[in-house]
């Protein structure tokens, strides 16, 4: 059930280049920022779609970037757009939000797709690149690499 979407992103041999004239610790700060600052264009656009299709709000409200801890990847950096696993109500009712985001996002047979996350991601891929490419330069430039 799960969807990739894989995009290019040319100029990262320079970009490697120049980041690893940064310290080691400026370096994994800026990636940090980076990819944060893409995950929340993504979830911003994701919010939206459900705002204009979903009236409920209990899915938009736990649509979450988060940063995936360095021991679970390979990548200096990487976040994810998802929904919170399951949040409590009054009286100790669970509610199944990934459950109910991934039948809003793929749809069901009574019910068509509404599919947020994918189209948060893929109609904000230029923006997502320009706010990383952004705060990578302007780290790069203010580390003198």
């Amino acid at each position: 059930m799960a969807d990739t979407i894989t995009f290019r992103m040319d100029g990262l041999q320079e970009l490697g280049q120049r980041m690893r004239k940064l310290s080691e610790k400026v370096a994994k700060q800026a990636a940090g920022r980076a990819t944060g600052r893409a995950a929340a264009i993504v979830k911003k656009a994701a919010k939206n779609k459900l705002k204009q299709r979903i009236d409920t709000g209990l899915l938009e409200k736990n649509v979450i970037s988060k940063r995936i801890a360095k021991s679970k990847t390979q990548l200096t950096s990487e976040h994810i757009v998802t929904v919170k696993k399951e949040i409590y109500r009054r009286g100790g009712e669970r509610i199944a939000t990934r459950k109910v985001g991934a039948l809003v996002e793929f749809g069901t047979v009574n019910m068509p797709a509404v599919p947020y996350l994918r189209k948060g991601l893929s109609n904000n891929l230029d923006k997502a690149r320009e706010a990383m490419r952004d705060t990578l330069d302007k780290a790069i430039t203010k580390g003198g690499a």
